[in-house]
């Protein structure tokens, strides 16, 4: 994972000297997000997580559908998203609306995975505690989702959808040496998240291939608030999130996606 040097950049920033207010409280917001990452390292990396996964309906009159997260990150700082190196979600609807009797919803369901593929070549397996740098010698980071997602028309071009997801994540990374970070001797990095997302939304499809989506959710097990604002074209999605409970509280992101 070629960003999994989250920590040592955030580390760099709060040593950088301040002269300045703004300074400041830089050094103050990057302290913050290396004690968060030492604390709960899958916690703070599910925030990138959060951007790649889809659950808006599938169209009307498709039946498959497939979605690449090609770019997110921060807007406050130039953080990159981690689940831009590899991922891959896909959506399949199980039967359209009111097909079985009138006025039952549509029914989707979606699953999603990413991992990083570079994260071996930042290996040194053969590193030892003699070594003059510290260096990584295992790091293993990545994520999947399941979703089930359920739609219906209120008019002919707006939609209400609804669905229940599941999200885990793992992170392990391992130093050939402790290291200190802010007075903590850190070796490891290693845990497991699993969040269950209760979501609901509207979607409004003002043309041909063209809607705007409106989403928000609630996790049940970590307590956790999105929003998320996204207009999607044929191949093209847009989308806006806003999630309160973290620090990196607005988040853009770019999708690719295609439906048959």
């Amino acid at each position: 994972m070629r960003k999994a040097a989250l920590a040592v950049l955030l580390a760099a920033a709060v040593l950088l000297p301040g002269t300045s207010r703004a300074e400041d409280q830089f050094s103050s917001f990057a302290l913050q997000q290396v004690g968060k990452l030492i604390s709960n390292p899958p916690l703070f990396l599910y925030e990138f997580q959060r951007n790649m996964e889809s659950t808006t309906p599938i169209p009307p009159g498709k039946f498959i559908g497939v979605n690449y997260h090609f770019l997110g990150g921060i807007l406050i700082i130039p953080l990159p998203d981690i689940t831009t190196d590899y991922n891959i979600s896909g959506k399949v609807r199980l039967h359209p609306e009111g097909r079985l009797y009138p006025g039952l919803p549509q029914l989707d369901l979606d699953a999603g995975y990413w991992k990083s593929p570079l994260a071996h070549k930042l290996e040194h397996p053969d590193a030892s505690a003699t070594d003059s740098q510290t260096k990584l010698t295992s790091l293993n980071v990545g994520g999947q989702y399941m979703a089930a997602v359920m739609s219906s028309s209120v008019e002919p071009r707006v939609r209400l959808f609804w669905g229940y997801k599941v999200s885990r994540l793992h992170v392990d990374m391992g130093l050939n040496k402790p290291s200190d970070v802010f007075g903590t001797q850190v070796q490891s990095f290693s845990g497991r998240l699993r969040e269950d997302t209760f979501s609901a939304g509207i979607e409004h499809a003002y043309s041909d291939g063209k809607r705007w989506t409106m989403e928000g959710g609630y996790g049940l097990k970590n307590h956790l608030l999105s929003a998320k604002v996204a207009w999607s074209g044929t191949f093209l999605e847009l989308g806006f999130n806003i999630y309160p409970e973290s620090v990196f509280i607005m988040q853009p992101e770019v999708n690719f996606h295609v439906y048959f």
